[in-house]
């Protein structure tokens, strides 16, 4: 299979959304934008059908990800994640992943 990031052959994973031809490369999907999940049931999603977190916040000034330490931006963003636990917490997504 043809990987929709790089173009290249080879692409083992493919989008779970019905009717979905896109495949990609595992190191792809990042820069591609696509999102694995690593839990039950290990569904992936290409970038045009990947899940967004329906949470709403915005995170305080000085934000810092509790996992890396590193400044969160201030705006929602595909790289950072609400916790979905207290609704207050901002993650990194490459942090959890």
């Amino acid at each position: 299979q043809r990987c929709c990031v790089c173009g290249q052959s080879g692409a083992t994973i493919m989008c779970c959304m019905e009717d979905c031809d896109r495949w990609f490369h595992l190191p792809c999907a990042k820069e591609g934008g696509c999102v694995n999940q690593y839990i039950s049931p290990f569904s992936s999603f290409c970038s045009e059908h990947r899940l967004e977190q329906e949470v709403e916040a915005t995170p305080e000034p000085d934000t810092v990800c509790p996992i890396c330490m590193e400044p969160v931006e201030d705006r929602k963003t595909f790289t950072t994640l609400v916790c979905p636990t207290c609704k207050r917490r901002e993650l990194y997504l490459d942090c959890i992943q």
